[in-house]
């Protein structure tokens, strides 16, 4: 067995990996829009609304986007063999600013989490802005 082969058969074993895990993201990706669909139909007696409860179901339609963009991110790695840095920066940056909502939503919560998770968001935003134009002026140049 050669090199190639070797090569060949890590390859093939680190795709099948990556559907496996494709297939379980999926599935907590209809989960996760389950409990969206749940949080947001509980809030039909709108006698009853409160901001605590739409951040709540903002918080869960968030992990539906997160699990698809974790979906984007694994098949665009099956695709390309590479890391897509921009599309891993989307997926932390939405995750964080799920926690912030959901840091809203306590009234216990630490002020000084609130500015880290602030400054998260920034740090990540700005990191996704350099990290895009970048990608566009390599297209360009």
């Amino acid at each position: 067995m050669d090199t190639k082969d070797i090569v060949r058969a890590f390859r093939f074993i680190s795709i099948a990996l990556y559907v496996v895990i494709i297939v379980i993201t999926v599935v907590l990706g209809a989960v996760a829009l389950y409990l969206a669909v749940r949080d947001i139909v509980s809030l039909i007696p709108f006698s009853s609304i409160s901001d605590v409860k739409i951040l709540g179901a903002l918080s869960a339609v968030f992990l539906v986007v997160i699990a698809l963009e974790f979906v984007d991110m694994f098949l665009e790695y099956i695709k390309t063999g590479t890391v897509v840095v921009d599309l891993v920066l989307a997926v932390v940056l939405t995750a964080i600013s799920r926690e912030l909502l959901l840091y809203v939503a306590s009234p216990g919560a630490s002020f000084s989490y609130g500015i880290l998770l602030v400054a998260s968001i920034l740090v990540l935003a700005l990191a996704y802005w350099l990290v895009s134009r970048a990608k566009v002026g390599s297209r360009t140049g």
